[in-house]
């Protein structure tokens, strides 16, 4: 007989952290623990899935395939993020698929408890709101973002948004060290550059002293000058 998941460790996750353990109890019954290789696709484009995903460990990228076999990746989601619960609401297929960018473990989460959660309890009905609201924001700062700015504007800011700083984030304190959650060629289709002008962007950033690569170690050791985003 398969063991509900553990109720204390759903609590863990944002969503549910303010959830009566009654509650979580009914949702953890339905909840199970998903793994995956590295390259391993967890949902395909126009599957029809009643489950949202949570990540507890590694990374997965969200992509839509064109005609010519290209992938575009539209979002990196790492650990203690969440992908696929903006679908709780539609009970639409998926529109993106969903591959493994490394060994990944996924807690799945039904939508049927959770939606009759968000229905008795205003609270959560609004946490999960907000959390798509910022969701959102994001999607239209991104297209913002390819429609405005050049290259070295948008590696800049992935990078700053990265080290927890960006225009949502708090002042950051240089220099400070990110990792690149994956290699250098999805990160440019995240932000919709060919690989070679993210290389490029990242070489004039480091010939200008603003930052340091070491692998997919990067150290900002300033901010930005005035006009520098225009390279």
């Amino acid at each position: 007989m398969r063991q509900p998941f553990p109720v204390s460790e759903l609590a863990r996750i944002p969503l549910f952290s303010e959830i009566d353990t009654a509650d979580l109890r009914l949702i953890a019954e339905r909840v199970r623990t998903v793994t995956a290789r590295k390259g391993e696709v967890l949902v395909e484009a126009g599957d029809l899935h009643r489950w949202f995903y949570f990540v507890r460990q590694g990374h997965v990228q969200l992509v839509v395939s064109a005609a010519t076999a290209e992938q575009k990746v539209i979002s990196l989601v790492s650990a203690g993020q969440t992908f696929g619960d903006a679908l709780l609401f539609t009970g639409r297929p998926y529109p993106v698929s969903v591959i493994a960018l490394s060994p990944v473990t996924l807690v799945a989460i039904p939508h049927e408890p959770v939606l009759r959660l968000a229905h008795h309890s205003p609270g959560f009905a609004l946490r999960m709101a907000g959390g798509l609201a910022q969701r959102l924001h994001q999607l239209v700062s991104d297209v913002e973002s390819y429609a405005l700015h050049n290259g070295t504007q948008r590696v800049l800011a992935y990078l700053e948004r990265l080290a927890g700083g960006g225009d949502d984030g708090p002042p950051l304190r240089y220099p400070v060290r990110v990792e690149l959650p994956t290699d250098k060629g999805i990160i440019a289709s995240r932000l919709s550059l060919k690989p070679e002008t993210f290389s490029r962007v990242l070489r004039r950033l480091s010939d200008t002293g603003t930052l340091t690569v070491d692998g997919r170690r990067i150290t900002l050791m300033r901010a930005p000058a005035a006009g520098q985003g225009l390279l």
